[in-house]
C-alpha cells in the first residue's frame, strides 16, 4: 500500500505523461461521488463516460494489486478491500481515437465504535457552542476562542497553574491546577468560576479526563503516583487508586469502560501505560514499552528507552492507542559501548502503538519521528485513518497515516511548544502553541478527505492579554524548548527541554564521556535560580549558564549562539573562562529563564497543611546531630557557591572528568526537592535515599549512618523527603533537637577511641556528597 504523498505524486505523473494527440482528449470519464468503505465490505465504483468514438474499453487498477485487463464497457467495479488503508484507484479508458483516465484515493477504514474517547489536554473544543478553551499555565487563566470567527472572546482568571481542561455533558468547563492542587468548575455561559475542589496537598495533578459515559472524571496525581475518580457533577473525590511511578496522561475509552494512564518517567527497563477497568477501578493491564537495545544507531533510527510518555490517543475504531514520547539512548557512550553520543543518537522521538485487544505494544509498528523533538499529543480524523501529532520541541504538527505509520505531511509555523489539539467537524485543526500564547488554526479538509496534501493556515489567535512572564524570561523558555532552531540542534532532535521538560529532569543517567565528563544523573533546574547556588553540573564545570553553548555545539549538534570569532577572544571558548554573558542575546535569555526557576515543588511527604510530620521533625534533629548542614548549608542547602567539590567515596573511574580536566570531587547540590528525583548520586548508582545512606556508604565516608537504628534512619529519610525550600519552625525542646547524643549511641563505639575517633574529622561532612547528588527537581512546569 502506498503512502498518500507517493499516491498523489503518482497521480501527478499520470497526468503529466498523458501526452496524447488532440483528439485523445475528446473522450471524458468520471467516477460518481465516492464515500469511504469499511474493510471486508464491498464497494461499488461507477464510471461515467462521454464523447466516446466507437467501443469503449476500460482497465481498472484497484490499488491493492488487483488489476483488470482492458474490457469493453467495464464501467462498474464492485470490489472488497481486505484491509484498511488509502488505495490509489486508477481507471484507464480508451476508445477508437484516444485515452483518458480517472485517478483518486479511496479510503478504507475499520468499523468505528460509537461515541468518542476522551483524553487529557490543555485545549478542548466545545462543539455545541463552537468555542475552544485553553489552559494558560504561567498566566493562571483560561482563554475562550470563537471557533467560527476565529477570535478570542474572553480570558478568565483561575487558580495557579492550570494544566488541563475538559467539558462535561452539562456544559461545564473543568480546569485542573497543578500548582494550586485543585479543580475549578466554570459555567461556560457566564464564564464564572462556580466552585473549586481541593485535591491532595502537593500532589501535582497533571491529567484530567471526563468519561464519555458521563458517570465519572479521572485525575492523575503525578507526585504521589495515584489516579483519582471524581463525581462527574460536583468534582468530589469518590475513589483513589495507587499506580506508582509518575502518572501523567489519562484517557477514557468511548464507552467509559476503560481508563489509560501513562507513566511519565520510566524505570530503567521499560516504559509503561496502565489500563484500569472503570467498573472495578483496578489495574487490568500494564502495557510495557520495551527498551530498544538492538536497533542499529544511524542518522534515521536508534536504540533507546521509552520515556516522557505524555498522553494516550485512542483510535476511533477502538483497536489501538498511540502514545507519544521519546527514546533515551542510555546504552550508548564511551563508558558503556565505547560509542560517543551524537545529536542523532542521544534522544529520539517516538510514538508507541498499543494493541488494545492483545494487551501489548505492537513493537513492530513503533514510530520513530525523524528529525523531531518531544511529540506530545495525538488526535485522529473521524475515520481514524490519519493521526495528527503535536511535536512540542519542533514547533509543528506531524500528520501520519494511521494504518502504515508513514509520514504524510507537517503543519509548520504553529508557534512555540504546540501541545493540545482539536479537530472540528468543519475540518479545522486547532493547535495550542503554549509558549507563543496563541492558538493556530489550519484548514485540513483535503487531508481528511484524502484528496490532497494542501493545508491552509487560517489564523493565529492570541490567548493572553497581559503576559506575566518577563519578556526575556519568556524568550528564554521558547529557546529552551525549540530544537527547530539550527543554532540549538542541527538535526532537530535535541533542545534543553529534551532532558529538562518542565524545567525538571528525565530520571536518566547519561554517559557524557564524549564531552569530557562521565556518567551523569540528570539534575533538575528547579529552585536553583540558574547559577544561584554556584557553579552548575555535577562537576561544577560551568560557572555561568551561557557555558551551555559548549554542550549545544558538542552534544546537540547545534551551530551555537556564539560566533567562532567571539569564542576565539581570550578564554571565552573555555568553560569557567572569560565571561560569555552579554555576548549573545539568546544565551542571556536562556540564563534569564533558568534564573527565574526559583521555587521547588512542595513535598507531598509533609502534612496536609505543609508542615513537617512528626518523623520529619525527629529526622531534622538527627540531620543536625550528624552535622549535615556543614555542606548542605544556608538557605540553599549547599556550599556550592564557594566552589567546593567533595569526594565521599562516590567518585570512580566511570565518573570521568571535569570538562576534560581531572575530577577531584562532586559539587554539593541542594537537598530541596529530592523526594522526586530518584535515582540518586551523580551517577545514579543509588536507587533510593536509603541506598544513599547505607548501600553507597559502606565506610561511613558520607555520613555516620551505620550507627543509626532503623527507626532513626527512617526518620532521617523522612526529613530529607520533606525538604522543599519551606522555612520550617524550629522544633521545641520536646523534639529532642537539644539532646546531646552519646558517642556510644551515635557512633557505635566507646569514647575511648577506635571507630569514633577515626571518623571524627568527617563529622562535618555529614551527608554531603552522597545526598549531594540529590538534585532539586520540579517547580512550575512549562
Amino acid at each position: 500500500m502506498r503512502s498518500l504523498p507517493k499516491l498523489l505524486g503518482l497521480f501527478g505523473g499520470i497526468c503529466s505523461v498523458a501526452a496524447w494527440p488532440t483528439l485523445a482528449h475528446a473522450i471524458t470519464a468520471s467516477v460518481a461521488e465516492r464515500v469511504p468503505s469499511v474493510a471486508g465490505e464491498a464497494v461499488t465504483f461507477d464510471l461515467t463516460i462521454g464523447d466516446a468514438v466507437g467501443p469503449v474499453q476500460v482497465r481498472w487498477d484497484m490499488g491493492d494489486e488487483t488489476r483488470t485487463e482492458f474490457t469493453v464497457d467495464d464501467v462498474q467495479q464492485v470490489h472488497t478491500y481486505a484491509a484498511p488503508g488509502h488505495y490509489p484507484v486508477l481507471a484507464t479508458v480508451k476508445d477508437d481515437v484516444g485515452f483518458t483516465s480517472v485517478a483518486f484515493v479511496h479510503t478504507v477504514h475499520r468499523p468505528l465504535v460509537t461515541g468518542n474517547a476522551a483524553g487529557s489536554t490543555d485545549l478542548v473544543y466545545d462543539r455545541p457552542n463552537a468555542k475552544v478553551y485553553t489552559a494558560n499555565y504561567e498566566n493562571d487563566s483560561v482563554s475562550v476562542v470563537d471557533a467560527n470567527a476565529l477570535t478570542k472572546l474572553a480570558e478568565v482568571p483561575v487558580a495557579r497553574g492550570p494544566v488541563g481542561v475538559a467539558l462535561t455533558a452539562q456544559g461545564k468547563l473543568w480546569v485542573l491546577h497543578r500548582d494550586a492542587h485543585a479543580l475549578s468548575i466554570i459555567d461556560t455561559t457566564s464564564l464564572a468560576v462556580e466552585s473549586e475542589v481541593s485535591l491532595p496537598y502537593a500532589s501535582q495533578p497533571m491529567g484530567l479526563a471526563i468519561s464519555p459515559a458521563g458517570d465519572a472524571a479521572y485525575v492523575t496525581l503525578m507526585a504521589v503516583g495515584k489516579l483519582l475518580k471524581l463525581d462527574a457533577a460536583s468534582g468530589a473525590v469518590v475513589a483513589e487508586l495507587s499506580l506508582g511511578g509518575t502518572p501523567r496522561g489519562v484517557s477514557v475509552s468511548h464507552d467509559g469502560s476503560q481508563i489509560y494512564v501513562t507513566r511519565f518517567l520510566s524505570g530503567d527497563s521499560h516504559g509503561e501505560v496502565a489500563r484500569i477497568d472503570a467498573a472495578t477501578f483496578q489495574v487490568s493491564t500494564r502495557f510495557e514499552l520495551a527498551a530498544d537495545t538492538t536497533t542499529e544507531d544511524t542518522d534515521q533510527q536508534g536504540r533507546g528507552l521509552p520515556n516522557y510518555l505524555f498522553s494516550v490517543g485512542l483510535s476511533p475504531d477502538g483497536m489501538f492507542a498511540w502514545v507519544p514520547g521519546k527514546k533515551d539512548n542510555i546504552f550508548r557512550g564511551p563508558f558503556r559501548d565505547q560509542l560517543d553520543l551524537t545529536d542523532d543518537n542521544t534522544v529520539r522521538p517516538l510514538v508507541a502503538l498499543l494493541n488494545l485487544a492483545d494487551g501489548v505494544e505492537d513493537a513492530a509498528r513503533r514510530i520513530d519521528l525523524d528529525d523531531r523533538n518531544l511529540p506530545n499529543q495525538v488526535v485522529f480524523t473521524p475515520l481514524g485513518d490519519y493521526a495528527f501529532v503535536s511535536v512540542a520541541g519542533s514547533a509543528l504538527v506531524e500528520v501520519r497515516d494511521a494504518y502504515t505509520g508513514e509520514f504524510v505531511t507537517a503543519l509548520k509555523e504553529t508557534g512555540f511548544a504546540p501541545r493540545g489539539l482539536a479537530l472540528t467537524e468543519t475540518d479545522r485543526l486547532f493547535v495550542h502553541a503554549s509558549l507563543s500564547r496563541t492558538v493556530a488554526v489550519y484548514d485540513v479538509a483535503d487531508i481528511v478527505s484524502s484528496h490532497d496534501l494542501i493545508t491552509k493556515k487560517l489564523a493565529d489567535i492570541p490567548t493572553i492579554a497581559a503576559e506575566k512572564l518577563d519578556a526575556q524570561v519568556l524568550r528564554g523558555k521558547q529557546l529552551f524548548f525549540n530544537s527547530a532552531d539550527i543554532r540549538m540542534s542541527d538535526q532537530g532532535y535535541i533542545s534543553c527541554a529534551s532532558c529538562h521538560f518542565d524545567g525538571a529532569e528525565d530520571g536518566r543517567v547519561w554517559d557524557f564521556g564524549s564531552v569530557g565528563e562521565g556518567l551523569r544523573n540528570t539534575v533538575s533546574l528547579l529552585g536553583r535560580r540558574g547559577t544561584g547556588h554556584g557553579n552548575v553540573n555535577w562537576s561544577g564545570s560551568f560557572d555561568e549558564i551561557q557555558d551551555a553553548d559548549d554542550n549545544i555545539r558538542d552534544l546537540f549538534g547545534g551551530k551555537g549562539f556564539l560566533t567562532d570569532e567571539q569564542l576565539a577572544v581570550g578564554t571565552v571558548g573555555t568553560p569557567r573562562g572569560d565571561k560569555k554573558a552579554g555576548l549573545s542575546p539568546e544565551l542571556d535569555a536562556l540564563a534569564a529563564f533558568l534564573g527565574s526557576l526559583d521555587t521547588y515543588p512542595p513535598s507531598p511527604f509533609r502534612n496536609a497543611d505543609g508542615s513537617l510530620t512528626q518523623d520529619g521533625v525527629a529526622g531534622r534533629a538527627i540531620f543536625k546531630r550528624l552535622g549535615c548542614g556543614f555542606c548542605h548549608t544556608g538557605a540553599d542547602g549547599t556550599d556550592s557557591a564557594g566552589g567546593k567539590l567533595h569526594d565521599v567515596g562516590t567518585v570512580k573511574a566511570s565518573s570521568g572528568m571535569r570538562a576534560g580536566e581531572p575530577l577531584f570531587g562532586i559539587d554539593t547540590p541542594t537537598l530541596n526537592g529530592v523526594w522526586e528525583t530518584a535515582p540518586y548520586l551523580h551517577d545514579g548508582s543509588a536507587p533510593t535515599l536509603r541506598d544513599v545512606l547505607v548501600t553507597a556508604n559502606p565506610e561511613d565516608r558520607h555520613a555516620f549512618t551505620s550507627a543509626l537504628g532503623e527507626a532513626e534512619l527512617g526518620q532521617l529519610i523522612a526529613y530529607v523527603q520533606q525538604l522543599d525550600g519551606t522555612v520550617d519552625l524550629e522544633p521545641s525542646e520536646e523534639d529532642g533537637a537539644g539532646e546531646e547524643p552519646s558517642e556510644e549511641g551515635l557512633w557505635g563505639c566507646s569514647a575511648a577511641g577506635g571507630r569514633g575517633d577515626r571518623h571524627a574529622p568527617l563529622l562535618s561532612f555529614a551527608l554531603v556528597a552522597g545526598l549531594m547528588t540529590l538534585g532539586a527537581r520540579r517547580g512550575r512546569p512549562a
